[in-house]
């Protein structure tokens, strides 16, 4: 493990024991035993540790699955993989409200620098692990290859209203309706006439 990877360990120790308001240049060098000059040398500005920091909290939230699964149904690959994006426990108020605060901490009139690059950056990586199992589909011939931005977009749209509607209206978003939505749009993006002439399979 580099210097820097000691480093970055370091800070994501901090957050899950303290919270994101933890995560300065001195809690994080004072938890990887050095200096801040030390610490500035790997990440200059404390905006380039938070940006470090959320790429590694969301990389590691978010994984493949079973997507290159051909032995697995596509449109069941698609929802399972989609099913990350939700809080851990959609049966788990304080999970949502942490989904929630996380937003609120971003972007109201009190946003905080490292709630808005983890947000940013989940964007980012979500993005980017959609386009990545949803080319994956595409190469299979399950998806068309032009529409794949566009299901980005929409997926990403979905799994946030969702989150949202769990905590406004419960009774009539449940975690049964989520994963029924989230089904529906992993049917609805997949080619049902079989995969394309082109595909990949």
């Amino acid at each position: 493990m580099t210097r820097r990877d000691e480093i970055l360990a370091a800070a994501l120790r901090l957050v899950a024991e303290q919270g994101l308001g933890a995560l300065t240049v001195r809690a994080v060098a004072d938890a990887a035993g050095i200096g801040p000059t030390t610490l500035r040398h790997y990440f200059p500005s404390q905006a380039e540790l938070h940006e470090a920091v959320a790429g590694a909290l969301m990389t590691s939230a978010i994984d493949d699955r079973r997507i290159a699964d051909r032995s697995v149904d596509p449109a069941e690959r698609l929802a399972e993989c989609l099913e990350q994006f939700l809080p851990a426990s959609l049966r788990d108020p304080t999970a949502l409200g942490v989904w929630f605060e996380m937003h609120r901490m971003a972007l109201g009139a009190d946003a905080r620098p490292l709630a808005r690059a983890l947000l940013a950056q989940g964007h980012r990586t979500g993005a980017a692990a959609l386009r990545r199992w949803l080319g994956l589909l595409a190469d299979e011939g399950w998806i068309a290859r032009e529409d794949v931005e566009t299901e980005v977009t929409v997926a990403l749209a979905l799994v946030d209203g969702l989150a949202l509607h769990l905590l406004a209206d419960p009774t009539r978003v449940d975690p049964d309706a989520v994963e029924a939505a989230l089904r529906w749009f992993a049917d609805r993006a997949i080619r049902r006439d079989g995969p394309t002439a082109d595909g990949a399979r």
